[in-house]
């Protein structure tokens, strides 16, 4: 079946796409593709002077929303013309990941402690967020790889994960045990929008989807043993308080950890060459 590229899930869905291509050959090996473009990427703008570094974030930290609306503006429109009501609890840009469009501004333009922990949460808990759909590209469970609907999404989460790894290996961020807590910070922050957000949306009739903004309502059902236990016994809410004090800080912890051990790989990689090339210079 031949797919149009901006076609919407519902008229793929009636030409019979079923999500093949999630968690398929063809994904990993594009995802893997992209992955290694970042770090060669990263490694090559470490030549770049640091205002060239923040003008590249400036202009993703404009493009990225640009993006954003469009794609909602393209669900929007299949929704109307499907007759189906918005999907409230799906389609608004209230996700981990969705973080990129709040907090990469502070990273551009921003000064101080809130450009520190914006630069925290990307090279954190926003690597996982982004590298999580490296591997589990749920757009791909409705358009097919090489379609609007999945390429945004790709390019969304590589963006994300672009910013987190660029801010260390150009070393405009220095991983360190304080990004546990800093890198909290603005998902803490953004926890106060999104958690409400959650249980209003939750009871809005026909609101096209049961909402799991931050993954907070049933963990995108992947420990589906703890969330419908709390959602059985109506402790919807202590499961939330459950993911966003224990689960996100542990993800946080983990990340960070490897986070560092990249940066002293970085360093041992680099730091013979540059010390050589500053001798040379100094003769």
């Amino acid at each position: 079946m031949k797919y149009g590229f901006f076609d919407d899930s519902y008229t793929l869905a009636s030409k019979g796409y079923t999500g093949s291509d999630k968690m398929s050959i063809q994904q990993f090996i594009t995802m893997g593709i992209i992955f290694i473009l970042i770090i060669v990427g990263s490694i090559l703008l470490r030549k770049l002077k640091k205002d060239k570094m923040f003008t590249i974030y400036k202009v993703l930290a404009i493009t990225m929303p640009i993006l954003e609306i469009v794609k909602m503006t393209f669900s929007g429109v299949a929704d109307m013309n499907h007759g189906e009501p918005y999907n409230l609890g799906g389609a608004l840009p209230l996700y981990s990941c969705s973080m990129l469009l709040y907090f990469l501004p502070f990273v551009a333009w921003g000064k101080g402690k809130m450009q520190r922990y914006s630069m925290a949460f990307f090279s954190s808990v926003g690597l996982v967020a982004g590298l999580s759909n490296f591997v589990y590209l749920s757009a791909a469970g409705w358009y097919p790889l090489f379609t609007f609907g999945c390429i945004y999404s790709i390019v969304f989460h590589a963006v994300i994960v672009f910013v987190g790894i660029s801010l260390m290996i150009t070393e405009l961020y220095v991983p360190s045990f304080k990004t546990i807590y800093e890198g909290m910070i603005p998902i803490l922050i953004f926890s106060i929008v999104a958690l409400p957000a959650n249980f209003i949306i939750k009871h809005v009739p026909n609101n096209g989807s049961n909402p799991d903004y931050m993954m907070l309502m049933d963990a995108n059902g992947f420990i589906p043993f703890i969330s419908d236990f709390f959602i059985k016994n109506n402790l919807q809410i202590l499961f939330s308080f459950l993911i966003l004090f224990v689960a996100y800080p542990l993800a946080t912890a983990i990340i960070v950890l490897i986070d560092m051990g990249i940066y002293r790989l970085v360093k041992i990689i680099f730091k013979p060459k540059e010390v050589k090339e500053e001798l040379v210079l100094d003769k």
